[in-house]
């Protein structure tokens, strides 16, 4: 599994507390220990008293300014040094934090005269990302220009490595094997029919497409031009090849394999959500009619358009068509999901010192209990709920409580007033199976909840992982059958004997706000009475554990290695049908795909296996 690690944890300060106990209703009888209940009481004093630039900062980074400046008395508790441990300090005792904000000359000035240095900004999303002094965030983050100030988010694409190969798919070469384009070649070649759709004319001439993803090193890119596995006029964006494992140039080659008369292109989604996003765009700018990624950031909204998932808007409203991996956090299905989906249940009050200290508020109830248990842990889990992007007036938190309910590992509960992002997440290094999730409900209104672990297990669990730009209302989002799921060996898929991979993400995705964070159903943003609107996601499956020539990528798992398969069709579509819109090439490649899962759209495998042969005759034909 391919992990870039940006650091991001919001709350994360609070991430390794010794805390020794917790209340938690009727669901849990053990009340907090009277060192915990100092501890949470020193915290929230601290809050109450944040500075106007300390409300605009995560919580980890306050503490962090606050210890390196030596404000922290003795008696602050064993909770100080977990927290400078959270925030990295990448040298010379600065940090580098992402502040959202209008990116002007005062604000830049103002970073500048206290230490730090300005990394990149996006004036089209309003978004900056810089190393400041660790003792003077807060200064900059005071600044009337500044919105928010957090850790990098973090993110990761969705492939899986040869480690993950599994033997009865005939690797390392399956039985018939040989390649036709280049040194390697995807079974996706012959499994998709893309081999007839080439035999006829179509291989994707006159289309380009772009790709996304960790790195496309200049090394290797040279590399796979000389073995013929990537074109000769292969385009990295300049300064945007990205550093990493080299998946963008595995993604490349499938392109490659199914449309080799289709120019690529390259740009990295890993430095940070706005680079991401403009690069979105440049690719557009640069003449791409199909783009194609596989990285999600965890903190991307489920309920609204994120500036990725804009950039989307963006480039699909200009005629691209624009394919996503739908990630590999499970699906319900086959009982691999991490994702819990719902309304606010109230499960009484709050009680022990958070009341006493000043916060009232009232548990969730998943079902019978007010905690959900983790059967499979991840480092990281989050919580959105039915607010607008940058705009949320009410206020829930996060915790995270041993297997007995009686610790509390980790938490968060930052501040939503008004002005903040409907979010909340949980990252200490400690989670384990066991562990019980819990949200309260502090101040605010009933909402929808979206609970995901990125790859871990809920013992109560819904549909629904797939979210963000992933799933956007614009992309075409991918779910993956392996290349041999019939296990027939390299042939054409037929449909039902195709059915998704058991780590694919299922929908469907809830959406309750247009991406400019107007209701789509004005005072409704509960899943119970059927508010906003719901999003058929995925969209169409594809194939992986295919072959790239690619160190570490043969064999190719992952909905990462599904989505440039799918790519690579809409490029032959393109070519057959020059004037075809998007919203076209879309219907060409559903309309034509073979059911895998059900009868129809379903929220599994979409409207079925995309098959390339096919999409050219429905677009012939219409």
């Amino acid at each position: 599994m391919n992990h870039n690690q940006f650091n991001f944890l919001r709350g994360k300060a609070f991430a390794v507390l010794a805390l020794s106990a917790v209340a938690v209703g009727s669901a849990i009888a053990d009340d907090i220990s009277p060192q915990a209940r100092l501890q949470i009481a020193q915290i929230l004093s601290y809050k109450r008293n944040f500075s106007l630039g300390q409300q605009k900062m995560d919580t980890n980074l306050v503490f962090a300014a606050k210890l390196a400046r030596h404000e922290m008395p003795p008696t602050a508790g064993n909770w100080v040094g977990s927290v400078s441990s959270v925030v990295p300090v990448i040298g010379n005792g600065l940090v580098t934090v992402d502040i959202k904000g209008v990116p002007s000359e005062s604000l830049l000035a103002k970073i500048t005269e206290v230490g730090g240095n300005v990394i990149s900004t996006s004036t089209r999303f309003n978004m900056i990302r810089a190393s400041v002094p660790i003792s003077k965030m807060d200064q900059v983050a005071g600044h009337g220009d500044v919105s928010r100030m957090r850790l990098p988010a973090q993110g990761q694409t969705n492939g899986f490595f040869s480690r993950y190969a599994r033997p009865a798919l005939g690797f390392p070469t399956p039985a018939g094997y040989s390649p036709f384009i280049g040194a390697v070649t995807s079974q996706g070649y012959v499994s998709h029919a893309a081999n007839v759709a080439i035999a006829h004319g179509y291989n994707g001439t006159g289309v380009k497409v772009g790709v996304l993803s960790d790195s496309a090193t200049p090394a290797r890119v040279a590399a796979l031009i000389a073995t013929g596995d990537l074109p000769a006029d292969t385009v990295v964006l300049a300064g945007q090849a990205g550093s990493g494992s080299d998946e963008g140039t595995a993604m490349m080659e499938i392109v490659h394999d199914l449309a080799p008369g289709a120019k690529l292109y390259f740009a990295t989604a890993f430095n940070g959500e706005a680079s991401f996003a403009d690069n979105i765009i440049a690719l557009k700018d640069a003449g791409c009619k199909v783009i194609v990624d596989d990285v999600s950031y965890f903190d991307e909204d489920p309920f609204q358009d994120g500036i990725i998932a804009q950039a989307v808007n963006t480039v699909t409203a200009a005629g691209v068509v624009y394919v996503s991996s739908a990630a590999n956090s499970g699906n319900l299905t086959n009982g691999t999901s991490g994702t819990w989906e719902g309304d606010f249940v109230n499960g009484g009050p709050v009680t022990g010192p958070i009341l006493t200290s000043g916060e009232t508020g009232n548990f969730h109830k998943f079902g019978a209990n007010n905690f959900d248990t983790v059967t499979a842990a991840s480092s990281f889990y989050g919580l959105h709920w039915s607010d607008p992007l940058g705009a949320s007036g009410n206020d829930y938190d996060f915790f995270l409580l041993n297997s007995a309910g009686t610790t509390v590992k980790d938490f968060s509960v930052g501040t939503q007033d008004g002005t903040q992002d409907p979010f909340e997440a949980l990252g200490a290094s400690n989670h384990a199976a066991g562990d019980r999730i819990v949200i309260v409900q502090f101040a605010g209104a009933t909402r929808a909840l979206h609970v995901d672990t990125e790859r871990g297990r809920l013992a109560l669990a819904t549909s629904g992982a797939t979210q963000g730009h992933n799933a956007g209302l614009n992309t075409l989002s991918m779910a993956a059958t392996v290349w041999n799921s019939a296990h027939a060996g390299t042939v054409a898929f037929t449909g039902f004997a195709n059915p998704i991979e058991t780590f694919s993400s299922d929908g469907p995705r809830k959406i309750f706000f247009n991406p400019d964070g107007s209701a789509i159903t004005a005072g409704n943003f509960l899943f119970g009475t059927n508010g906003g609107t719901t999003l058929q996601k995925p969209d169409v499956t594809a194939a992986d554990g295919v072959f790239t020539k690619t160190p570490g990528f043969l064999p190719f798992f992952g909905t990462s290695a599904a989505a440039p398969h799918a790519a690579a069709i809409a490029a032959l579509v393109f070519q057959a049908k020059p004037g075809y819109s998007a919203a076209q090439v879309k219907t060409a490649m559903r309309a034509s795909a073979l059911d895998n899962m059900a009868v129809g759209p379903d929220r599994d495998g979409g409207y079925g296996v995309a098959m390339a042969w096919q999409s050219v005759q429905y677009a012939l034909s219409h």
